[in-house]
């Protein structure tokens, strides 16, 4: 490849890159939950509190220590239950920090693929078997945090089906629904 053609490529890439950082700067959600903004169902964060929104728009809240309101009624729970709340909202909250954490490593990320980029396009060497081999071993600590995120998930949703046990009010409320073992994983590519 001539030097022009390779400045072109290099500039057109970087120029990609830069466009795509301030994207994912400007909104980093992980929704490891499944749910599409079409489906009106969503956990978020107030405050330290974890509301969750039912398909119906109806809302539950969870505090840090593990009290409950449905529809802004205070809902009675025993020291077990409230434990498990507890469990809940810690787990959510972890989630929510590990999502975020996976987004500013991304961006950060970003930098040093370029810098693998023009090296491996300017040196030319191995060609493309090279750019991709450096490029999965750039992105190889999200993938192993994305995996854990799965994990995560997955033992939230058995907590939050135990709950909808203990407390039948919770049930519309239990919405995550993803099958984290088939749709929630990462993918390893190999030569």
């Amino acid at each position: 490849m001539n030097t022009v053609r390779k400045c072109l490529l290099i500039g057109a890439l970087a120029g990609a890159v830069a466009i795509t950082a301030l994207a994912a700067r400007a909104d980093v959600r992980v929704d490891a939950f499944g749910h599409t903004d079409s489906d009106g169902i969503d956990i978020v964060m107030h405050g330290d509190d974890v509301v969750i929104v039912a398909r119906d728009d109806s809302e539950a809240r969870i505090t840090p220590a593990g009290d409950l309101s449905i529809r802004d009624q205070r809902v009675a729970v025993t020291a077990g239950q409230r434990q498990l709340l507890r469990q809940y909202s810690q787990g959510i909250v972890e989630i929510e920090h590990k999502g975020m954490e996976i987004g500013r490593q991304a961006v950060a990320m970003v930098g040093g693929m370029v810098g693998t980029l023009v090296t491996d396009l300017l040196t030319d060497d191995d060609g493309d078997k090279k750019l991709d081999a450096d490029m999965n071993r750039k992105a190889e600590p999200l993938d192993q945090a994305a995996t854990e995120i799965c994990k995560d998930v997955k033992a939230q949703k058995l907590l939050q089906d135990e709950i909808a046990v203990e407390i039948p009010a919770f049930k519309p409320y239990a919405v995550i629904h993803k099958d984290t073992d088939e749709d929630c994983h990462t993918d390893h590519h190999e030569d």
